[in-house]
This record gives C-alpha cells, sequence and structure tokens, in this order.
C-alpha cells in the first residue's frame, strides 16, 4: 500500500524547510507529500530499546557502567529509578538518495532532507507507542524522550546509547569522531519512567 503523508507530517516537514506559514500552497505542499512518497520506497526503519536500571551521582546518572552528566535527565527520571534507552534509524540508502538529490537539485534534496528527519521522528513515535507502552505495568509511566544535544544533554552520549544498546550491531548504528551518526537519518534517545498513585 502507497505511503500517504498526513498533514502533520507534511507541516512539519515545511517547518523544518523553514517556510513560514503564509508561504505554503497547493503546489509545494505535493511536492512535499511527492517527495515522502520517494522516501518511503528507499528506507528501512529499524529500532532497538532497552529497560535499564539507573543510580543517581555527581549532577548525572549512572547506568550500565556510563555517566551521563545532565540535569535535563535527572528532572527527566525524577520519579523512578529506571528509565527507556532507544536507538533508531531510517538506514544508508536514505543518507544516500538524499545525496543524490542534493547533487541535481538542491531544493529537491532540502525537501528529502526535511521529510527524512520527520519520517525517523514519528517513526520512533510510532514505536514507542506500539512496541514499549504495551509493556509498561499498572501505575507506570513514560516521559518524552530527550535526544543528545538537547539542553544540557551532550552530544557524547549518543556513543554512551549506542554502546549500551550494542545499536551497531543491532541495526547498523555508528558515531563518527565528530559525534555525527552514520545512518544520518537516526535517532538516539533517553525517555524516562516515572509511577503514579
Amino acid at each position: 500500500m502507497k505511503f500517504a503523508p498526513t498533514d502533520k507530517l507534511i507541516t512539519d516537514a515545511l517547518r523544518y524547510m523553514r517556510v513560514p506559514p503564509d508561504g505554503h500552497n497547493d503546489e509545494l505542499t505535493h511536492a512535499v507529500s511527492e517527495a515522502f512518497s520517494r522516501l518511503e520506497e528507499c528506507i528501512s526503519p529499524r529500532c532497538t530499546w532497552g529497560r535499564f536500571h539507573f543510580s543517581r551521582s555527581g549532577g548525572g546518572i549512572d547506568i550500565e557502567g556510563a555517566h551521563i552528566h545532565s540535569r535535563d535527565i535527572l528532572r527527566l527520571t525524577a520519579r523512578s529509578d529506571e528509565c527507556y534507552l532507544i536507538a533508531a534509524t531510517l538506514g544508508h540508502e536514505a543518507d544516500r538518495q538524499i545525496t543524490l538529490a542534493q547533487q541535481k537539485n538542491m531544493l529537491d534534496g532540502l525537501m528529502l532532507d526535511a521529510c527524512a528527519s520527520v519520517r525517523i521522528d514519528a517513526f520512533v513515535d510510532e514505536f514507542m507507542k506500539r512496541e514499549i507502552a504495551p509493556g509498561l505495568h499498572e501505575n507506570e509511566f513514560m516521559t518524552s524522550r530527550f535526544s543528545p544535544g538537547y539542553g544540557d544533554l551532550s552530544m557524547s552520549v549518543t556513543e554512551d546509547i549506542i554502546a549500551i544498546l550494542d545499536a551497531t550491531k543491532r541495526i547498523g548504528l555508528g558515531v563518527t569522531r565528530s559525534l555525527m551518526m552514520t545512518p544520518i537519518k537516526s535517532i538516539t534517545a533517553i525517555a524516562g519512567l516515572f509511577y503514579r498513585a
């Protein structure tokens, strides 16, 4: 069945492209929708995750031998001693197609790149809802996810998440010396777990 992007995905892609709301029109919306459809033909979405106990120390949390220094993560996990680590990717072919598109037509490349950024986010949200959330026990709730590079959570935490999840072996996700993920259209994140009486 042909992939049909929602209005929200299209709007989010246009936002990534920095198109102001008053710049939206039928022609541009149709072009973005077509870009999503082309993207769908080349992606291989994969995700790996785990639920882990952690302890607090030195302004952060210690998890599986790694120290993650972050006040934001301390706040995210304030009501629990467990969290979820998540890693996901659209695969290398998505990166290759974006590069090819950029070489042929910058606008087309920009459009495909924006669609891929939105698509990996949507994939992770749907995966968490479908695969992780159903495993929560009664009175357990999951926070929104928080990725390295946001707030005070260092990009270097990406390496820790990939290592803890063995994401290179499981889904082919790596990280360069400059802390860029490969494939580029990938996400690592931490989600807190909290309890409600």
